[in-house]
């Protein structure tokens, strides 16, 4: 009997070692999605504004822990991609390319020192880091979620999700000096109250895949779908050389 007894916890011990490991959850899916400290990542938002659907497009690499990112940006109303190059608190950025398109004395890029702007300035620009960085703070945000399927993104195997996000949960579980960004970021992007959203956890639980589809109080219908890949990614700080550059800090 005692024999009998061994092999069965045995057995058990043996079969709970065995398979596949358990399912990743979202309750370390933004830690997990953040740990390798940079992604690269896509970014679709659509938008039906009086029946007339809007799209705009982001793609690029962004760092989780430091203000470092290469970003491009496909806008409403067509015009040339837009490409911004974050390092620390400057800003490089083709905004002049279609001008110096026409007038080659117009160095193409621009440069800009956050630091000498004012606080009031600050704000009126958009931060497209925390913007990205957003997306993959959501999960942070959900209290209770339930699986509801599997789905291969962009060919890996994932586990998908669905649950209610607090904005608020989000900003209180994120790094200290992130706070006050992604707060502003959630009031600019995302309803004030707690909002539904889809996650995508790989097999090691990290976000493949976040959507939110929401109205805003005005009644347009908005779909935000962002994608990360290639965990670890150098973030590629590259920018033209200073002939080529403009430098329009204050």
């Amino acid at each position: 009997m005692r024999r009998g007894l061994v092999l069965l916890i045995l057995a058990s011990t043996l079969a709970g070692c065995g398979g596949s490991a358990s399912e990743p959850t979202l309750a370390e899916a933004t830690q997990r999605t953040t740990a390798d400290g940079s992604a690269a990542f896509q970014l679709v938002i659509e938008a039906l504004v009086g029946g007339n659907p809007v799209l705009a497009t982001e793609t690029g690499t962004v760092s989780f822990d430091s203000r470092r990112a290469h970003l491009y940006k496909l806008v409403p109303g067509g015009g040339l991609p837009q490409e911004i190059v974050i390092d620390g608190p400057v800003v490089f950025s083709n905004a002049n390319v279609e001008a110096a398109m026409h007038d080659t004395t117009i160095p193409p890029w621009t440069r800009l020192d956050t630091r000498r702007l004012s606080a009031k300035e600050v704000r009126s620009r958009p931060d497209e880091l925390t913007h990205v960085r957003a997306v993959a703070h959501l999960a942070d945000g959900v209290t209770s979620a339930r699986r509801t399927g599997e789905e291969e993104i962009d060919g890996v195997d994932t586990v998908r999700y669905r649950g209610y996000v607090d904005p608020r949960r989000v900003v209180a579980r994120a790094p200290a000096a992130q706070r006050a960004g992604l707060a502003r970021t959630l009031r600019d992007d995302y309803p004030a109250k707690s909002f539904p959203a889809e996650f995508w956890l790989d097999g090691d639980g990290r976000l493949r895949r976040v959507r939110v589809i929401y109205r805003t109080p005005g009644g347009t219908l908005i779909s935000l779908d962002g994608r990360f890949s290639l965990f670890g990614s150098n973030v590629d700080l590259t920018v033209p050389a200073a002939d080529k550059l403009k430098d329009i800090t204050p």
